[in-house]
């Protein structure tokens, strides 16, 4: 087992790992996204990746991380090797790399932060844990919400930044400011980034978060409590996924929280199918 960092060669990391991601391109859209960003000169420089590459030269283990955020890692073919975790954990830890956390499919998450938690002398903690979903051909619904899907404007300022707010919050993710999330809002205004449905009022959002190799990934998706069980949601997320299979998009994929079955039902009746289960681990 050998293992190399691409601190200094971006383009290396890519060219070693985009054949490997995009064999379960709907999973790894985190990874894929930052080694993009990477390789096209937008990382800061506490950035870092590292990929395990067994005795033939075949990376066995990708990692990826963009701190503050955790460590995201992919086994290759979703297979785990324990050798190859090891050694990622020590050269890492060996190198001074303090990790906040990682996150990766369920199994390999929670054998890394073993190992990681072990040799640093911490603890660890679910923070979420994720459904990986996928839709490659929508579902035939009959019975759509009344409104229609429409991109964001200028005017939807007024409301738009509380409703991120609120989506944070129910997703369990970090909380920012108002003003940070109409800044936000307003640099994706335009750009066919943010969309509404809309009932005489807007009443649903949904989000594009990351174009891929192959497909595209949605998120913000989120309906206020008072708008909830009258399937705008629903509406919302069909029309975007169709939206982006018509532009040439094979598939679609999204996050899920797993512990929230409600929005989970919503996927699976637009066509979302789950790949794998995801898990964000904290350390302290």
């Amino acid at each position: 087992m050998k293992i190399e960092f691409y601190n200094d060669n971006p383009n290396g990391f890519w060219n070693d790992t985009i054949n490997i991601l995009v064999e379960n391109e709907a999973q790894n859209s985190i990874i894929i996204k930052c080694a993009k960003r990477f390789k096209d000169g937008e990382s800061n420089n506490d950035w870092y990746c590292a990929t395990v590459k067994d005795a033939n030269g075949s990376v066995v283990l990708s990692a990826m991380c963009t701190p503050p955020f955790n460590v995201v890692l992919y086994g290759t073919g979703n297979k785990i090797d324990t050798n190859a975790v090891e050694l990622l954990v020590r050269e890492l830890h060996n190198a001074g790399y303090i990790l906040n956390g990682v996150t990766g499919e369920k199994v390999l998450a929670e054998m890394f932060s073993e190992c990681y938690t072990k040799l640093a002398n911490k603890n660890s903690y679910i923070r979420v844990r994720l459904n990986s979903m996928v839709l490659k051909e929508l579902s035939d619904i009959d019975d759509f919400a009344s409104g229609f899907l429409r991109e964001i404007t200028e005017e939807d300022l007024c409301y738009l930044p509380f409703w991120f707010k609120e989506w944070a919050i129910d997703c369990n993710q970090e909380i920012g400011d108002i003003a940070g999330y109409a800044e936000n809002i307003k640099n994706q205004t335009g750009k066919n980034l943010l969309y509404v449905w809309v009932d005489k009022t807007p009443v649903s959002m949904a989000g594009l978060q990351a174009p891929m190799v192959n497909g595209t990934n949605i998120g913000r998706v989120y309906t206020p409590p008072h708008y909830r069980n009258k399937g705008y949601g629903t509406a919302c997320v069909w029309h975007l996924s169709k939206l982006l299979l018509d532009k040439g998009n094979k598939f679609v994929s999204l996050f899920a929280d797993a512990d929230y079955p409600v929005s989970n039902k919503v996927y699976q009746k637009v066509g979302f199918r789950n790949v794998c289960l995801y898990q964000e681990m904290k350390f302290e």
